[in-house]
């Protein structure tokens, strides 16, 4: 019943609203993947599913700049909000983000400081968190149409995190 959708049916899925191109500003020089770079510059932020709402270019640059005031950062930190880029949120103030390297890390608001000890890695990549995110939309519209969700359907949801990470069911950040 739940499926693992490929990056091309996400990205014909995402791109099918295709807004005019807003590139990131000049000063930025994060190494973006090409996939994420295609996509943002070229959608408004998108809610996909109920724990992955995808900003477009602009709002992630604004949200990561607001990141970078030095309030936010534990102060014995040697992080710097250069080497990370906010990308999407939940809808209850939680981030996601990624490094220079492309890794995906989950950021829970209710820390009190941010420093990397505080990012929860999912073993995800961009691409990875698409299929995360499209497999969350899949639950939902399950969720919305039925009223719950049943252990039968946990137990696939959880066999399909498997499949995109071992660390995404591992260190699932959401009660499923």
């Amino acid at each position: 019943m739940l499926k693992i959708l490929s990056v091309k049916e996400i990205g014909i899925d995402l791109l099918s609203n295709k807004q005019s191109i807003r590139n990131f500003p000049k000063l930025v020089s994060f190494p973006f993947a090409e996939l994420y770079r295609d996509i943002v510059t070229q959608i408004k932020t998108v809610e996909i599913s109920s724990e992955c709402i995808l900003f477009d270019s602009v709002e992630a640059y604004n949200e990561t700049k607001e990141f970078s005031n030095p309030d936010y950062w534990s102060e014995n930190t040697k992080e710097r909000i250069e080497n990370f880029w906010f990308f999407a949120q939940n809808g209850q103030g939680d981030y996601w983000l990624f490094d220079a390297k492309q890794k995906v890390y989950f950021y829970d608001h209710n820390q009190e400081k941010m420093c990397t000890q505080n990012f929860t890695d999912l073993g995800l990549n961009f691409e990875k968190w698409l299929q995360f995110a499209y497999l969350n939309k899949q639950l939902d519209e399950i969720y919305e149409t039925e009223g719950e969700i049943s252990e039968e359907l946990k137990a696939e949801y959880k066999q399909r995190l498997e499949e995109i990470s071992g660390l995404l069911l591992e260190k699932h950040p959401f009660e499923i």
